[in-house]
């Protein structure tokens, strides 16, 4: 048996379980909508019923089963990580202009279409609502007191490897079950629409490696650190989604030219980071969308021989569901230097729980370490909520995650950031030696007010900050 053949056992390439059958077939020029092949082992949703250009999305309901005794006393101790969590899930590709008719079993009292930067104007009706976007685009949809509705309308995909290519893992749709997959150098990791593959991802010490498609690769809750790939050089990520996995869904070491791009992360259990950089270079996580059950993006250096920079966060939509930033550097910060990241043209949702820093941000430097953090931008940001701080830098003693000296902040520029409520902005140094310096707020806004005008309501300034600027 070759190599081709012995994957295909396995169901590693197409001919592996197939149990989806496609909803409705293909797209046209006319419609700009593809549907994807209904994955039926999985459950269908009895709360939303959604057409897209007058034609049916197929929908997902998605229900934890996670042993609720068995989590963390601290990751329990807020009502809504005590019970089951559930989403209902609407994906498809499209493009162009979307019209977009959604029904619920009772009358629509409230509803939001999220992020609110779209400014998407909505028709209620009784218990249907109706609105336009311009696809791709990923939504969070609320309505009343249900469950939300991720509505995921995918770019159309391109470059599609060959099935029968010696350097592909090809999935075809239907149920896979491989358990974690080792990829070897130059390989690509094909996930098609209306596959679900159950398992991880591992590699170590490889170069030029591609993870691809519409499907799914889920945790079961059960693999712990589903994509965990360590010295590692030219990853590619796009289009997948990735979800349930046990604590951080994707841990990145010592990695170098990497992009993360259109991909969804759903995260349910304590610790479930959604992507951790760690002390990587070169770095890019554009178009994602993430509700992760810890930080949704969080860079760190979590050894001291690590260090971080050329970091760019484009164009995400974060729900920091339970005890999350949206974004963070830190709380890890033992290497030398964290520097040069840009995060800009974001939506974070969400931020909510607490922490050892006394709550969560919508985004945050928190240096727990001798790090020289800087040359950080945050650009063009919208935050919706943020329960328990708008914003925070801090040096700490060192001490919260490891046993390290405390480090340095400097150089941060937090430029037309919206904020849509009043909040704390927290800034503080650790002595003398270990300042928050060169801090640069220009054109921010906190519900609906300059920054610099209601400055002294907004800010908690602690010891050791100096040099903060105010531009409009």
């Amino acid at each position: 048996m070759n190599r081709k053949e012995a994957l295909k056992s396995l169901g590693l390439i197409a001919g592996g379980t197939m149990v989806g059958k496609s909803f409705l077939s293909g797209c046209t020029q006319r419609n700009r909508i593809e549907h994807y092949p209904v994955i039926e082992s999985l459950i269908e949703s009895d709360l939303y019923n959604v057409t897209v250009n007058n034609q049916k999305i197929w929908i997902e309901k998605y229900r934890t089963n996670m042993n609720l005794d068995e989590l963390p006393d601290w990751f329990t101790s807020r009502p809504y990580t005590r019970v089951q969590q559930e989403i209902h899930i609407a994906a498809f590709s499209g493009e162009d202009e979307l019209e977009v008719s959604i029904e619920v079993p009772e009358n629509i009292q409230r509803a939001f279409i999220r992020p609110l930067s779209r400014g998407i104007n909505t028709r209620i009706n009784g218990n249907t609502i109706s609105f336009k976007v311009s696809g791709p685009d990923r939504l969070y949809i609320e309505i009343n007191d249900l469950p939300e509705l991720c509505l995921f309308a995918d770019p159309f995909e391109s470059d599609v490897p060959s099935s029968e290519d010696t350097d592909v893992r090809y999935f075809g749709p239907g149920v896979h079950r491989p358990g974690f997959i080792t990829l070897e150098e130059n390989e690509t990791l094909y996930i098609a629409a209306g596959a679900i593959v159950y398992g991880g991802i591992r590699a170590d010490g490889v170069k030029n490696i591609r993870v691809m498609g519409r499907g799914i690769l889920d945790g079961e809750y059960e693999y712990e650190r589903m994509v965990r790939i360590d010295n590692s050089s030219k990853i590619y990520f796009e289009g997948i989604t990735i979800r349930n996995g046990k604590n951080w869904i994707n841990t990145l070491t010592n990695c170098q030219e990497v992009t993360y791009r259109d991909i969804k992360v759903l995260s349910f259990g304590n610790s479930g980071d959604g992507i951790n950089p760690l002390g990587c270079r070169d770095f890019v996580i554009r178009n994602c969308f993430l509700r992760c059950t810890d930080d949704c993006i969080a860079v760190k250096t979590p050894r001291a021989y690590l260090n971080a920079e050329n970091i760019q966060v484009y164009d995400n939509t974060m729900v920091g569901y339970a005890f999350s930033d949206g974004f963070t550097i830190g709380f890890e910060t033992r290497g030398s230097y964290i520097k040069n990241i840009t995060v800009k043209n974001c939506d974070i949702l969400q931020s909510r729980g607490g922490s050892r820093v006394d709550g969560h941000s919508a985004f945050s430097i928190v240096c727990d370490g001798p790090a020289e953090i800087s040359n950080i931008r945050f650009e063009d940001i919208r935050v919706e909520r943020a329960e328990e701080k708008l914003f925070e830098l801090i040096i700490t003693d060192g001490k919260k995650y490891g046993n390290d000296p405390p480090g340095h902040i400097r150089e941060i520029i937090v430029r037309n950031v919206i904020w849509h409520h009043k909040g704390e902005i927290s800034l503080r140094g650790f002595n003398e030696d270990h300042k928050v310096q060169q801090l640069t707020f220009e054109n921010c806004l906190v519900d609906d007010l300059p920054l610099h005008e209601i400055s002294g309501q907004i800010l908690n300034i602690g010891p050791f900050v100096e040099n903060i600027e105010f531009l409009t």
